[in-house]
């Protein structure tokens, strides 16, 4: 091959690479406790590999006869992420040094010591009723598999993590509201401020005044924000809308806690109208732009006398983190058993 050509070819392979990141690197620390428990993480590392995460997991990585020591070393390796799958066992070794889960404790120790604020190990709670942690992860924030339940919604917590994709998106800082106004201006600036009617968590109860914000309602944050748009329909009876430019859909299931069984695909419910009418004891079905399900039961409508007459909706809601549209978990209030 001509050299012009050789180096043309190497110069367009390098732009063809040129950003293009190389998958997360992650050792996986666990005990062997039976069967069943080392056949889930391995089914696990299999999903992370698939989700474009390099996992290092003895099972593959190390041959027969090979160097488990020279192995565990990488736990010490800042190359290296570590996911502890942290049992009552795996605890207890860790505790007590013994086995391989104590060599690598001991090698993870060291690493976490020498940056306190690291978040280079990653402690997932399985096998451990307790949620027991082994004392060199003792405070760190932990994700929890141990309900299958819940489990898909782990996962994917797990996984953004791991690629440094957040759920849980930090939201822009507003404007000071003392600044450049007058005492009656910033009043009113604080008063009417967007965060006022907001709730970034995945599930809540809320309170909302919707003769307020033109009856708009926010959940969850970042890609998983929903506007909840309701309005003045009658008594104990509300509208909803799918109005807002973050909501792609909207259903209502009439009489939700008595059809539980349903609840396993909210998608099912007609999602073709921009209107929905929703009373007590249904709920409001919500599907955003972004893929994203939301579970809006309706608790209490009604009015009350204030300053003005108040208009006011009581509910609680839930969001899917993994984009699944199944509430068939969803906890219904305990006053409407």
């Amino acid at each position: 091959m001509p050299l012009l050509a050789l180096i043309a070819g190497l110069v367009g392979a390098a732009l063809q690479n040129e950003g293009v990141s190389s998958p997360p690197r992650v050792f996986m620390s666990y005990s062997h406790d039976d069967n069943e428990h080392r056949d889930w993480v391995l089914q696990l590392a299999y999903r992370l590999r698939s989700n474009g995460v390099d996992v290092c997991l003895d099972r593959w990585d190390v041959a027969l006869g090979g160097n488990l020591t020279h192995f565990m070393e990488r736990t010490a390796d800042d190359a290296y992420r570590v996911i502890a799958v942290v049992s009552e066992t795996y605890s207890k070794k860790c505790n007590d040094r013994s086995g391989g889960a104590g060599v690598e404790a001991q090698m993870l120790s060291a690493r976490l010591y020498a940056q306190l604020e690291s978040n280079a190990v990653i402690p997932i709670i399985r096998n451990n009723p307790e949620a027991e942690l082994p004392a060199f992860l003792s405070g760190r924030l932990w994700q929890d598999f141990r309900d299958a339940a819940t489990q898909e919604a782990a996962y994917e917590r797990l996984l953004r993590e791991v690629h440094g994709v957040a759920v849980d998106a930090a939201p822009p800082i507003g404007p000071n509201p003392f600044e450049g106004r007058t005492e009656i201006q910033a009043k009113l600036a604080i008063r009417n401020s967007a965060g006022r009617w907001h709730s970034p968590a995945f599930q809540g109860d809320v309170e909302f005044i919707y003769s307020q914000n033109s009856g708009r309602y926010k959940l969850g944050s970042g890609t998983a924000e929903f506007t909840l748009d309701v309005g003045q329909r009658g008594m104990g009876t509300v509208y909803a809308h799918n109005d807002p430019p973050d909501i792609a859909h909207i259903a209502m299931i009439n009489g939700a806690q008595q059809r539980t069984e349903l609840l396993t695909d909210v998608s099912q419910f007609d999602t073709s109208s921009r209107t929905v009418e929703p009373g007590v004891g249904d709920a409001v079905v919500l599907h955003n732009r972004n893929g994203f399900w939301a579970l809006v039961y309706i608790i209490k409508v009604h009015a009350r006398q204030a300053l003005n007459r108040e208009l006011v909706i009581e509910f609680r809601y839930a969001i899917q983190p993994n984009r699944s549209p199944d509430f068939s978990g969803f906890a219904f209030p305990e006053t409407d058993a």
